[in-house]
């Protein structure tokens, strides 16, 4: 090594700062996760999935999607047959979140879908990784 090399860092990279959507129904969960990921990244939160379509339509495109699974009105399985139709090149940014798959329709959804998913309450860290594995 010459005194003109760059010494090589023992920091990781930082992550890249991406475009984020958070789309639960919980104003608690929902506004936590904005907080906490708008360090790193340009957070959006929605409140609905057809709050989320809407911005779809509208044109917003993310490097990754962060859903409740189970929400009143359009649930998350819903809202994922409706981004196949709409915007199926966002599906494969979606991470499911989830409190718990209570219902048989739910885990039937968690079992037969690709999609990266967490279960609350999860680890900043593990969500910090996961997001960085899927925006790469």
């Amino acid at each position: 090594m010459t005194p003109s090399d760059p010494v090589p860092s023992s920091k990781p990279a930082p992550p890249r700062r991406g475009h984020l959507l958070v789309i639960d129904d919980d104003a608690l969960v929902r506004v936590s996760l904005g907080h906490i990921l708008a360090f790193e990244h340009e957070v959006t939160l929605c409140d609905s999935g057809p709050a989320a379509l809407k911005l779809f339509a509208d044109g917003a495109r993310f490097d990754a999607i962060l859903c409740d699974v189970n929400m009143p009105g359009m649930d998350g399985p819903e809202l994922y047959d409706a981004m196949a139709l709409a915007v199926p090149d966002q599906l494969a940014r979606t991470i499911f979140l989830t409190g718990g798959a209570y219902t048989t329709r739910a885990q039937s959804f968690l079992g037969r879908i690709t999609n990266e998913q967490m279960e609350k309450p999860f680890e900043f860290e593990v969500l910090r990784a996961t997001l960085a594995r899927l925006m790469r």
